[in-house]
């Protein structure tokens, strides 16, 4: 299965749940009454979110196609799992929350194809 063949509407709902993810991290790195906040973990997670975001949005935007779209993709499913491994760690449950979605539309991302398939006809001309 080709990735760098899918629909681009399908990535942006992972973009959407990457910048959430980003923007929970920035508040939990700030929020003084979390246990976290200030720490390296967090600013790792601050990190991944801010690459996982612009690479969901670069391959929204049609900006990458081909094999760049498809090692994109691989990466953010990288990050999406790091991340919420590191969510579970840091016990930030919103953020983990987040990342089980960002899965989930990873998934509707790679595996949706909203364009109708051609069929091949298996006639031989005479």
């Amino acid at each position: 299965m080709a990735l760098g063949r899918r629909s681009r509407g399908a990535v942006w709902p992972l973009a959407v749940a990457a910048v959430l993810g980003l923007a929970i991290s920035i508040f939990d790195y700030f929020w003084q009454d979390n246990g976290i906040h200030g720490t390296l973990g967090v600013a790792l997670v601050i990190g991944s979110t801010l690459l996982m975001a612009v690479a969901s949005v670069v391959i929204a935007a049609g900006w990458a196609r081909g094999r760049v779209r498809a090692v994109l993709l691989v990466l953010i499913l990288i990050d999406i799992i790091c991340t919420g491994f590191a969510a579970y760690m840091l016990e930030a449950d919103i953020l983990l929350a987040l990342m089980v979605l960002a899965l989930l539309a990873w998934l509707f991302a790679v595996f949706f194809d909203r364009r109708p398939r051609r069929l091949v006809s298996a006639e031989v001309a005479p």
